[in-house]
């Protein structure tokens, strides 16, 4: 699953108590108006921590066939299109990929390079062997 870590502080000596709330379900409501009309992006659950920053959403991506989650920290505090636009690729220095194969899900970064090049034919729809 992924982790995204968080780039920026939520600044609160600027602004009152009341306006971060606002900001947080604002971040968090346009990141679900994102997810719900993106073509391949699925909110598939959440994962609870025992504080905020351990709070993570599960995310599918069908076009990938992998799965991400993002913490909900991160979604307050990273730019919208930055958090979709990897969740999209996959692409982001902290974001690992996992994938079910044969029933279990496994870190891609885990993976040799026969089984990450069988991962990208699927991904093609070849399935032939070589």
């Amino acid at each position: 699953m992924t982790t995204a870590i968080l780039e920026k502080p939520l600044r609160t000596d600027v602004i009152n108590e009341e306006d971060v709330q606002l900001l947080i379900e604002e971040k968090l409501n346009a990141f679900d108006a994102a997810i719900e009309c993106h073509d391949f992006l699925e909110i598939d659950g959440d994962i609870e921590g025992n504080i905020p920053q351990e709070h993570y959403l599960k995310i599918i991506n069908h076009k990938l066939e992998c799965a991400f989650s993002v913490s909900m920290d991160a979604i307050i505090r990273q730019d919208l299109n930055y958090i979709v636009n990897t969740l999209e690729t996959g692409i982001a220095l902290r974001l690992y990929g996992v994938t079910r194969i044969v029933g279990y899900y496994s870190r891609v970064s885990n993976w040799n390079k026969s089984k990450i090049g069988e991962l990208h034919d699927r991904h093609m729809g070849n399935y032939s062997v070589r």
